[in-house]
């Protein structure tokens, strides 16, 4: 047995979690989790595609301040300094146990979304409509959102680690024909560069995401195994591309996430680690060209 895969195993045992390895054990990890994604191995040292540059940010870019982009409460004040009020869907409360979920349940209305806060796994999402809900139920699958083991503090990508596990309220949004878009801008050195719109979300794994230029002209880029359908413009497009070059000044790379409605548009998420990297992108010209643009930094 390899050191590295001794010392692995030996600091697991201890229950000592990935957020307290030393890096090089940090990347060991990742690594040989992009390679059973992937196919494949790269020197993190010398990264080229977008996915490879991806793992290298997870463990050596990590300034203090991205626990306030990626946690989906605490992000909600901070676009509310950047931005003033009315920017992310109205919430209903946020709760970091159970029994202070359960004692609010009654103040809450009858449909409502539910959600981690620190998760982006669409299981960690529930639309509840309380009439047909069994709350002592949904306590018990709740509980296991607010479990480091299950969140994203327990991975490999740094900016989680000192975030607080939550159970989030937010207002059920609905959009035309039922069914919400969510708009996702990939910017650049305080640029936006391109978007990739999905839908259809819970209706299975493959739900279709399309990318597309800053002048909505449809890119031939596949994003893993999803459907390649083309996806209507938003209705706030222009504020979208405004509120994006807004929000990524000062970073490399980060991805700024909308949500639009006929009747508004929020800032639904903030992101530096799309998919974990883990995704591929067809064509691979197309992985080289962000890779290319992905200017690395430390903190």
């Amino acid at each position: 047995m390899e050191m590295k895969d001794f010392l692995i195993r030996a600091l697991g045992r201890l229950g000592i979690t990935k957020n307290h390895w030393p890096t090089f054990l940090l990347e060991y990890g990742n690594m040989q989790l992009y390679k059973l994604k992937q196919g494949y191995e790269f020197d993190i040292n010398n990264p080229k595609l977008f996915t490879e540059k991806i793992q290298w940010q997870k463990t050596r870019f990590a300034p203090p301040s991205l626990v306030r982009y990626v946690d989906k409460y605490l992000f909600k004040d901070l676009i509310k300094e950047k931005l003033g009020d009315g920017h992310t869907i109205p919430m209903y409360g946020a709760w970091t146990s159970v029994n202070g979920f359960k004692a609010s349940w009654d103040s809450l209305p009858e449909k409502f979304c539910l959600k981690s806060t620190l998760q982006s796994d669409g299981k960690y999402i529930k639309i509840i409509e309380k009439s047909d809900t069994n709350i002592d139920e949904l306590c018990a699958e709740v509980a296991e959102w607010l479990k480091p083991k299950n969140l994203l503090i327990h991975s490999f990508c740094s900016a989680y680690y000192k975030a607080v596990p939550r159970i989030l309220a937010e207002e059920y949004m609905e959009s035309v024909k039922d069914q919400l878009y969510d708009y996702k801008f990939f910017c650049f050195d305080d640029k936006p560069y391109c978007i990739y719109a999905a839908t259809e979300h819970f209706q299975d794994d493959h739900y279709p995401i399309s990318f597309y230029d800053m002048d909505w002209n449809q890119l031939d880029v596949q994003y893993g195994d999803h459907r390649k359908e083309f996806i209507p413009k938003p209705l706030h497009f222009e504020e979208m591309k405004e509120i994006a070059q807004k929000l990524c000044q000062g970073f490399p790379f980060i991805r700024v996430d909308f949500f639009d409605t006929p009747d508004h548009l929020y800032v639904a998420e903030l992101t530096f680690y799309p998919g974990g990297g883990l995704t591929p992108y067809h064509p691979e010209e197309f992985n080289e060209k962000l890779g290319a643009m992905l200017h690395l930094k430390r903190n």
